[in-house]
């Protein structure tokens, strides 16, 4: 499991649509699709029901999804450099103020 594939599951649970979910991250419904699938071959859970004419969130996706964005949130912060900025472990060996 990657973030990038609980990325796509929360956007394809607000979208509910392969194809503009898919557009929102750059790749064609088909591969994003594929990184959906293998997601919940992962989890061992469905996470959307599909038809020809619509897409819905099961109550495993929703818990899922809410989970994912708790995570990638999280992850975002950490990634943030304003989080680190004054701190004395954010300073380099190479900083001259170290």
């Amino acid at each position: 499991m990657d973030t990038r594939s609980l990325r796509y599951a929360i956007t394809l649970a607000e979208e509910l649509h392969f194809g503009r979910a898919a557009q929102r991250h750059y790749i064609g419904a088909q591969p994003f699709g594929r990184h959906i699938k293998e997601l919940e071959r992962e989890l061992g859970v469905r996470l959307f029901e599909r038809t020809s004419r619509r897409v819905t969130v099961t109550p495993a996706g929703r818990r899922v999804v809410a989970e994912a964005r708790v995570i990638l949130a999280a992850l975002d912060a950490l990634s943030a450099p304003r989080r680190w900025a004054g701190s004395d472990e954010a300073k380099t060996p190479d900083d001259p103020n170290s």
